[in-house]
């Protein structure tokens, strides 16, 4: 008898002490900011060696259209004189997970890429990072914030990670990966 009762007691602090367990807090990257804008901007030069500025830029365009669900809606501006290509694309966020494991909808984040080709090399620059809102509310915000709102600390983690492991990558690979020729006539 009073070995079950150990059992039991044992049982119910391990699953009391699993329950009440604090979650470990999600702590905000540091965030890369312009000196000149003061704006948190991802920005980098990327070469693309024995490349045409006409080519890097096809190739840009080419990646703004495979990635993006809605190209037309993304790209702002096509400038095919001076090579440059301006997006504003949007994705979800979410909250972190509740109790039960759901996320639940926190809003839309909305930034502007800016992508400009010379011979050689590339240059984008993602920036103006902002959560959709009634009005504009911006990421620089967020991270002024991060010690008063926990829950600014989750979306600043979840914006940066869709931007450092998801969008620059693929750019980065589109921009150095070569289309291949096809030939016509060899079918």
């Amino acid at each position: 008898m009073k070995g079950k009762f150990l059992l039991a007691a044992a049982a119910a602090l391990f699953t009391c002490s699993s329950i009440f367990a604090q979650k470990s807090a999600v702590v905000a990257p540091s965030m890369p900011v312009d000196e000149d804008t003061k704006l948190i901007t991802f920005s980098a030069i990327v070469d693309v060696p024995a490349t045409t500025k006409n080519e890097i830029y096809t190739r840009t365009l080419e990646w703004f259209n495979a990635y993006y669900k809605n190209p037309s809606e993304v790209i702002r501006e096509r400038d095919s004189v001076n090579l440059k290509i301006t997006g504003k694309p949007r994705f979800r966020i979410t909250n972190e997970p509740n109790e039960q494991g759901v996320k639940l909808d926190a809003g839309i984040v909305q930034y502007t890429i800016n992508v400009a080709a010379k011979d050689n090399k590339a240059k984008y620059t993602i920036s103006e990072i902002n959560w959709k809102q009634q009005s504009y509310f911006p990421i620089e915000k967020w991270v002024a914030e991060k010690d008063r709102y926990k829950q600014n600390n989750y979306y600043i983690y979840s914006t940066d990670s869709v931007l450092r492991k998801d969008v620059i990558p693929a750019l980065e690979k589109a921009l150095k990966t070569a289309k291949k020729k096809v030939d016509k006539d060899n079918w």
